[in-house]
């Protein structure tokens, strides 16, 4: 028996620390690691250690009884959305940990849904009661923001001291010490409560299940192995939610955790069924000594060491067969469905790569997760020439590493922008680099600001020139008017200039256009009439004329009543209910406005537009605003004239960078 699970949810859930728990459990560690003492098995990079949380899914192979579980211990922050997402396209189910003392976050929310639109099964693990919160209105929470979930284990307290689990299902009560499970008796006080969920546990699972729907309205006692079974299956259908309860610090509820995702989450082959192997890279990691090392999840099929797969690359052979641990790579005699598998030295592969045997399968047959746009940019410079140097092929590795960054020469400014989302994930970028040597410094990018005009002007640009031999002659009229988007008309009558030099006029005013006369910002929104002028028959020519268009489209634009644009940004922010007040505050301080409120789940959503330079820091504003639970998506809407007081800074600071 094979499960694939993808460990998601917050930062700061305990994902990592129950990761341990499992390893150490089941054998596959002699003694459990610390996030602290960066000592996890699947927070194993510099960056994950220095900062003391995932930035890498890391892959935690776990044999129980007999059955192998691959468990993908997902990044908790939204930064590191590509690793997230990767996770759920490997797995066949979502296990998403919710901390009691913080309750359901951003990263829940979001986790839940990709999982949802990729068709996973998904189980929660509330961790953390040790720390505190309030159980039963976090299952509240739950049940309102992420549907039909179903309680299957209840704390068990002592003296106010969280010290085990009582099993719905069949209303007994496990007490820990030490990591080590013993039966204990429910508490008096506890019975009733146990009885009424066990009663909500009893509907919401016959009402999945017609046969026992029927006996149950019938009056037939529906207990055993008939409810279990139907209860499984109406959680592999994704119809019900099992809430089960763990520590990982603690080793409370480890095991039974592990039992429930063995019996109730689905296997590769009721996924996928059955047929030749089918593989996708999720997840791509450059390594100092093995290369690049493509981790694979195989759909399908079965392989040995000595298979070939294919790709639309070409043939892919696989030597060796490894199934990763962390850092490490343990070599294996076979891989089936649902293994997850390392191949080293695999600069060929790159993230989302689908691998076959056999006809080449159809695109629905693979899971796939679209990555959504950055919405952090800054400018990158390299320190020194050496990096300069090398910085291309450091670039080139860390986004096949990291897909969700995005890298793009900003040709108003000339600027080299790296687009993340979010400060620790650009954090996280910039340590790459100097991992692969490069040393790097971010700034706040310029805006790319623009320029158009307001009222309709015309003049003319001549340009005569005499020297020795052959002149140069060009003698264009032009008028400009605003329009939606550029144009170009040619209304010249009677010969005045020969069409011959048509394109190279409008090829002085697009030149000319590159940079504007308020402040050398490219000019948008405007239409290009050319009405008049006159030629040389000898010294007229193409040069003449382009030069003719260019001066006179400046000295017409500077008649045209120029104004300066800047880019404006359709924001969504995702906030709890309590500080949307200073959210929209905030977005009204940076000229913001507002366009809507919804809700989603347990989370408000604010839409609004925003200019772009209001919110180029924005990531640093938020957290404080939303006291850590917020998160942004940025997408370009429009260019809107900049308020004259702004645009004469504007213009001013520009004439002084000369």
């Amino acid at each position: 028996m094979i499960r694939t699970v993808a460990l998601v949810g917050h930062a700061g859930s305990g994902k990592t620390t129950l990761t341990e728990a499992l390893l150490y459990k089941t054998g596959a560690k002699e003694r459990r690691g610390r996030v602290e003492e960066g000592t996890t098995t699947t927070d194993y990079t510099p960056e994950a250690k220095l900062h003391r949380t995932t930035v890498r899914t890391g892959v935690a192979p776990l044999l129980f009884r007999g059955h192998r579980v691959f468990l993908l211990d997902a990044p908790g922050y939204g930064d590191f959305v590509g690793e997230i997402r990767g996770a759920l396209e490997a797995a066949d189910a979502a296990l998403v940990a919710v901390s009691a003392e913080a309750g359901v976050q951003v990263g829940t929310e979001r986790a839940w849904t990709v999982a949802e639109r990729l068709g996973l099964p998904r189980m929660v693990v509330v961790t953390k009661l040790d720390k505190g919160g309030d159980y039963y209105a976090l299952l509240e929470d739950l049940r309102s923001t992420l549907g039909p979930i179903l309680p299957i284990d209840l704390p068990l307290y002592e003296g106010g001291k969280w010290v085990g689990l009582i099993d719905v299902f069949h209303g007994k009560a496990y007490r820990y010490e030490n990591g080590e499970e013993r039966e204990a008796e429910v508490p008096p006080e506890e019975r009733e409560r146990v009885q009424r969920f066990r009663q909500e546990v009893l509907e919401a699972i016959v009402e999945t299940d017609e046969g026992l729907l029927e006996k149950y309205l019938e009056g037939e006692e529906v207990t055993g192995e008939a409810l279990e079974k139907a209860f499984h299956e109406a959680v592999r259908r994704g119809l019900l939610y099992p809430v089960a309860l763990a520590s990982g610090e603690r080793e409370i509820g480890v095991l039974p955790l592990l039992e429930l995702i063995l019996e109730a989450l689905p296997s590769p082959t009721e996924r996928f069924g059955d047929g030749p192997p089918l593989a996708k890279v999720f997840k791509v990691q450059v390594d100092p000594f093995m290369g690049q090392v493509a981790y694979l999840r195989l759909y399908r099929g079965r392989l040995k060491p000595g298979d070939s797969l294919q790709s639309e690359a070409g043939q892919v052979r696989l030597p060796h067969l490894y199934v990763p641990m962390g850092k490490d790579l343990l070599e294996v005699e076979e891989a089936e469905a649902g293994f997850v598998l390392g191949v080293p030295k695999a600069e060929g592969l790159h993230r989302g790569m689908v691998l076959w045997q056999g006809e080449k399968p159809e695109s629905e047959e693979v899971p796939f997760a679209r990555l959504p746009d950055p919405n952090v940019p800054v400018a990158l410079h390299p320190k020194g020439r050496t990096d300069e140097a090398r910085l291309g092929e450091a670039l080139r590795k860390l986004l096949e590493e990291d897909p969700s960054l995005k890298l793009e020469r900003q040709e108003e400014t000339g600027e080299l922008l790296l687009w993340g989302h979010g400060e620790l994930h650009l954090a996280t970028a910039k340590e790459r680099l100097q991992d692969y040597g490069v040393e790097v410094e971010f700034s706040v990018p310029k805006v790319p600001y623009r320029e158009t005009i307001k009222k309709v002007a015309e003049g003319q640009g001549k340009y005569k020139k005499q020297t020795g031999g052959h002149g140069q002659y060009g003698d264009v009229w032009l008028r400009l008017e605003p329009a939606s988007e550029y144009g170009f008309e040619w209304r010249i009558t009677g010969g005045v200039i020969p069409s011959k030099y048509q394109e190279a006029i409008e090829e002085g005013i697009k030149e000319a256009a590159k940079k504007g006369v308020l402040a050398g910002f490219p000019v948008m929104g405007f239409k290009a009439i050319v009405y008049n002028g006159s030629y040389h028959e000898v010294d007229s020519s193409d040069l003449a004329f382009q030069i003719a268009a260019s001066l006179a489209f400046k000295k017409v634009m500077a008649e045209a009543h120029p104004v300066l644009l800047e880019p404006i940004y359709r924001l969504k922010v995702l906030a709890p209910q309590e500080r949307v007040g200073d959210v929209l505050s905030d977005l009204q301080a940076r000229r913001g406005r507002i366009l809507g409120m919804e809700q989603e789940g347990a989370l408000s959503v604010v839409h609004a537009e925003v200019p772009l330079a209001e919110i180029l820091e924005y990531y640093k504003a938020l957290p404080g605003l939303t006291g850590g639970a917020g998160a942004y998506t940025l997408e370009f809407s429009h260019y809107a004239e900049v308020p004259p007081h702004l645009a004469q800074r504007i213009v001013q600071e520009r004439a002084q960078e000369g």
